[in-house]
């Protein structure tokens, strides 16, 4: 029926649980930059940070570019260190930003059935792609930690993009880019307002994997599919994929 399988990330093909906004964290995080040379008192530090990064937020917001816009959190942390006169050059920065993750994560793995999902679609020809509300600094380590990159035939990470789901031009941007025919494609996700909103409003077919102990079925549900149980399995049986 389809050939063309968009996935999410977290979630939905990984399990993740960080902690990179309570209090604790920053408390770890500078430590760790003590360590590397930086000195920053942790609250100096979160302040800092959080306080650049709405800035950010609010920036790419007024811009109206996209309804939905994403920043890259590489110019956030060259703005916080330069405030605390430190110059970051690109490789400094994408160790910060990469270690700022690592030591938040809490928790981190592929789902049990994430990788039969994605060999069961590659052997039946179909094509993979990655559709990730994510910042790439963050995110691309833990992609080549999973073995996953194989799978897609195409990745796209909304920091890289400047939008974000449920964003209508972030699938637009997939579609063209590969060009792929929204009729045979589908959004696989577990987030009904940024996956199954987003690919609603794009005009593909979507998948709601249910990760939640109970599923609250709406009266109209804006997706063709749902896995109650969270079942990714459940993608192959019910768009017709043979096992």
């Amino acid at each position: 029926m389809y050939q063309n399988y968009i996935f999410d990330l977290y979630g939905t093909l990984v399990d993740i649980h960080t902690d990179e906004a309570s209090k604790n964290f920053f408390k770890k995080y500078a430590k760790w930059l003590r360590k590397q040379g930086f000195h920053f008192e942790w609250k100096s530090f979160y302040k800092l940070y959080t306080a650049i990064e709405k800035r950010h937020r609010e920036e790419a917001k007024r811009l109206g570019k996209y309804t939905y816009p994403e920043i890259r959190v590489e110019n956030v942390f060259q703005e916080v260190f330069a405030a605390n006169g430190y110059a970051l050059s690109d490789e400094q920065t994408q160790f910060l930003c990469e270690n700022f993750r690592r030591i938040s994560l809490i928790h981190f793995c592929l789902f049990p059935d994430t990788i039969a999902c994605l060999d069961g679609l590659k052997k039946a020809g179909k094509k993979i792609y990655l559709l990730s509300n994510a910042q790439r600094s963050f995110t691309w380590q833990e992609l080549e930690l999973t073995g996953i990159i194989p799978y897609f035939d195409g990745i796209l990470i909304s920091s890289d993009e400047g939008c974000m789901k449920p964003d209508s031009e972030f699938y637009n941007k997939c579609c063209e880019r590969y060009h792929l025919d929204k009729t045979q494609s589908v959004m696989i996700g577990n987030e009904l307002k940024s996956d199954m909103a987003g690919a609603a409003a794009a005009g593909i077919d979507a998948f709601y994997i249910n990760r939640y102990a109970v599923l609250h079925q709406e009266d109209k549900p804006i997706y063709q599919y749902v896995s109650p149980n969270g079942a990714l399995l459940e993608v192959l049986v019910q768009t017709g994929v043979s096992i």
